[in-house]
């Protein structure tokens, strides 16, 4: 079998952000790959940078040295073979209903109005909601609208499904029913994920592979592969997260100062 050449490469990334003369570096010196059909999870403290990150691989924060390439070229501006979902409930447009919003986003990436509604469909029954097409998105729970969302983001066919923290403002029963439900859709779709977390189990349960950041400037502390973990009750599993843990609560740096703190100081 021919080996994947990596979809995302970070070489030594650096992300600082200016204020007048005030600098605030980010995240220093990051490198890493993700290969095609990978399910890629960037994980770290508050203020380590993932945010940032993630925002310069879908094109909407400029990096300020180091190298950022997709597919061999560089990252310059967002584009529709990388979709994000946010962690905010309300990114759909609230005056059109489910499958407005699904078919609109159809049709401004130039698909035909006599096929944006079939597709619009598949891609809503395919993370189960497809009973609430012509509900508005008022009428929804936080759950069926991050299912939507991710419905919306699919229907463009991205490469890359980019995802800034999509389940952490939902109670925990519907979470682990999304984390479950995301496997289901990388599997039936292929699509490459990455994407941001706080959760140690939901790291290990989605990834194959772990970025683990440091905090303030974010740096890489550990790339870790849990590509062969699939059972959440076994030892394995339970080996991983512990190792996560230690690598995010045993960081040998000292962590007694917050991002907001360290924001735009000389």
């Amino acid at each position: 079998m021919a080996k994947l050449e990596p979809l995302i490469i970070a070489n030594s990334v650096q992300i600082i952000y200016k204020e007048g003369k005030h600098r605030f570096t980010a995240v220093e010196d990051v490198s890493f790959a993700v290969k095609p059909k990978e399910k890629f999870v960037i994980i770290g403290p508050s203020g380590c940078g993932k945010s940032s990150l993630l925002k310069a691989i879908a094109g909407f924060q400029p990096i300020s040295s180091g190298e950022l390439l997709m597919k061999g070229k560089k990252i310059t501006s967002p584009g529709p073979d990388r979709m994000v979902v946010f962690q905010d409930f309300e990114q759909l447009l609230p005056w059109q209903t489910v499958r407005q919003n699904i078919v609109y986003a159809l049709n401004i990436t130039g698909k035909a109005a006599s096929t944006a509604n079939e597709e619009a469909l598949h891609y809503l029954n395919l993370v189960g909601v497809s009973a609430a097409v012509d509900k508005y998105p008022h009428q929804l729970s936080g759950g069926m609208k991050q299912r939507v969302a991710i419905a919306r983001a699919l229907a463009v066919k991205p490469q890359i499904l980019l995802m800034d923290e999509p389940f952490a403002a939902l109670d925990a029963l519907t979470r682990t029913q999304l984390q479950y439900e995301v496997n289901a859709i990388w599997q039936n779709t292929g699509v490459t994920i990455i994407l941001i977390t706080h959760s140690i189990q939901e790291a290990v349960y989605l990834g194959h592979q772990v970025l683990v950041m440091r905090p303030v400037p974010g740096t890489v502390k550990e790339i870790v592969d849990t590509t062969q973990i699939d059972d959440i009750n076994s030892k394995e599993f339970a080996n991983m997260a512990a190792h996560l843990r230690s690598l995010l609560g045993a960081d040998s740096r000292s962590d007694t100062k917050s991002a907001k703190e360290v924001l735009f100081q000389e």
